[in-house]
């Protein structure tokens, strides 16, 4: 399992999230993101089709059976859509040889929960479309959004140094937390060092601490001075985590719980490492030689902390971008800032905001996020001129979720 693990160096060189290829100036994330219609009722608009399936035991009840007629939507025209999109993901599953995927759709008043596949291949079970996958830099998204809501209280400066906040930042004088937040920073990306990788194998159950990651990445040269230009970095997003917590006062799990998870009614999702783990996490997968190696667990979740630790659900997750994005969770100032975009090197985005990416697809422009982290990859987007919302989760490292996500993107801009 040590050479998988260091082939795929997690959420460093996935190589289909965020950014294509993985050199030393640019590191691609952990993972993904979308979101779903909110029918007010206290569900999340998304009911399951095609696969059904309840949420993992001890998270909650069982999903809603079918598609549902939601704001006035024919249901047959909502079940032949269901069929379509299960169908899509059913051969994409096939074709790029997954273990299994589980999604979420959602488009005017057609929802649609899926999964296809398996969560356990020795035991041979099949995913739920409500099992928990590891959404990797999907976390990124998250933390955005807590330094936003403290910036909108006056408790943090986007234009405020990262000393302001946390000492023993290499250059924290010089570096804005914008600069954290939208990887402008020029810090280097510690899951994209030897040293890291052969310290996480030889001992896969460390507990790593923020210091000791950031020390890490200190030891190497930044990539270009602050503001200067775009280099992903998880780096960033564990610096994002202390900012958030030394400007709150609140431990950054307690914080994600109370200030987003539980208002925005996210009851499958934990920030993993940082809170008790929920039962249902689906088995996650690297291949060796061909075969499937198991990697659920394979390094401790501290070693992706405040940048990739969450653990979800495709209908957890679909929920959050739509909060999100339609301002429940973010005033118009804190979301102007979000969809702030610098630009990317070339690859299957184009522009990168505050935890937000952008990217073009068969719908048009999409927002949301990719991932990718041991055994599991991510895509999750919305599609702001169709109202559309696509989350795709994959309980194997390496696969090409964007290529799922235009998949299932061409089945609702087909007439």
């Amino acid at each position: 399992m040590s050479r998988v693990l260091r082939r795929i160096a997690f959420f460093a060189c996935a190589g289909v999230v965020l950014l294509t290829g993985c050199s030393s100036s640019s590191a691609t994330p952990l993972d993904g993101v979308t979101e779903s219609h909110d029918d007010g009722d206290g569900s999340d608009g998304v009911g399951s089709a095609g696969a059904g399936g309840a949420e993992p035991g001890g998270a909650g009840g069982a999903e809603p059976g079918g598609a549902p007629d939601v704001d006035g939507a024919p249901d047959a025209a909502c079940d032949t859509l269901s069929a379509e999109l299960q169908g899509a993901l059913d051969a994409a599953v096939e074709a790029q040889r997954l273990p299994g995927a589980a999604a979420a759709v959602a488009i005017g008043g057609c929802s649609w929960l899926g999964a296809a596949g398996v969560a356990d291949a020795e035991a041979d079970v099949a995913i739920q479309p409500g099992d928990l996958f590891r959404a990797g830099s999907i976390t990124k998204s998250f933390v955005a959004t807590l330094a936003l809501m403290l910036r909108a209280e006056g408790l943090l400066s986007l234009e405020d140094s990262v000393s302001t906040y946390v000492d023993g930042i290499p250059r924290g004088e010089q570096i804005s937390v914008r600069q954290i937040l939208n990887h402008t920073s020029g810090i280097f990306n510690y899951t994209g060092m030897d040293e890291f990788w052969t310290a996480a194998l030889e001992d896969p159950t460390h507990t790593w601490t923020p210091a000791e990651l950031i020390e890490l990445a200190a030891s190497k040269p930044p990539y270009f001075e602050p503001g200067q230009g775009f280099a992903y970095s998880n780096t960033n997003y564990i610096i994002a985590g202390l900012l958030v917590e030394a400007a709150s006062g609140e431990p950054i799990g307690e914080l994600l719980r109370t200030r987003v998870l539980e208002p925005a009614g996210l009851a499958h999702s934990y920030l993993d490492g940082a809170e008790a783990a929920l039962p249902g996490l689906v088995h996650g997968y690297g291949r060796s030689r061909g075969e499937l190696v198991e990697m659920t667990s394979a390094l401790h979740a501290s070693a992706a902390g405040a940048a990739g630790a969450l653990v979800s659900t495709s209908s957890d997750l679909a929920r959050f971008y739509r909060k999100l994005l339609d301002g429940t969770l973010l005033g118009p100032d804190e979301l102007a800032e979000m969809t702030t975009w610098v630009d990317t090197p070339p690859g299957q985005v184009n522009g990168y905001g505050l935890g937000l990416s952008r990217r073009e697809s068969p719908l048009g422009v999409q927002h949301g996020h990719d991932g990718g982290i041991w055994g599991f990859t991510s895509s999750s987007y919305y599609a702001i001129d169709s109202d559309a919302s696509i989350t795709v989760l994959v309980n194997l490292e390496g696969a090409d979720v964007g290529r799922v996500v235009d998949d299932l993107s061409r089945v609702l801009a087909t007439p």
